[in-house]
């Protein structure tokens, strides 16, 4: 390049080797070296042919028995009877809660709400389970808002 400062090839130097002549480009240049031997050192730290370890946990299917009365490999017949006997078991805990609440005890609303609440979870577990897609969206949306407001209830009857 004529005049311009930039790149310029010497001529009278074998091989024709190019020359930087702006120091924009030479911090460009040194950025793009220091990034490279960052990359590599950091990639050559990295451990080699080990898997992390990745744990798993879900707390409520520990606390609650009911998770697992299920076989391995559970049909949608049967989820679905597990998830009719738990809503069955929601909406006897409701009727339970509105009598406490009646008589302001809020004691033993805040521990039905509770116990609702660990039984809703083990049922979206177990409803995650469902092969049917629209019969599975539905009952997640219809525990969903269950859940929201049981943890509501906790929330409010722990402070009184």
């Amino acid at each position: 390049m004529r005049g311009s400062g930039g790149w310029r090839l010497k001529a009278h130097v074998a091989g024709a080797v190019l020359v930087l002549r702006s120091s924009l480009m030479m911090r460009v240049a040194a950025g793009w070296v220091c990034m490279a031997i960052l990359g590599l050192g950091t990639s050559s730290c990295a451990p080699r042919g080990k898997a992390l370890p990745v744990v798993v946990t879900r707390p409520v299917a520990r606390a609650l028995p009911v998770a697992r009365a299920l076989p391995a490999r559970p049909s949608d017949r049967e989820l679905n009877a597990f998830y009719l006997n738990a809503v069955s078991d929601l909406q006897r805990l409701n009727t339970e809660m509105n009598a406490a609440n009646k008589v302001r005890d809020f004691e033993v609303v805040s521990k039905k709400a509770l116990e609702g609440l660990l039984k809703a979870r083990a049922t979206r577990q177990v409803v995650e389970q469902v092969r049917d897609e629209a019969l599975r969206r539905d009952r997640l949306a219809a525990i969903d808002l269950t859940i929201k407001d049981l943890e509501r209830l906790v929330a409010i009857t722990s402070q009184q």
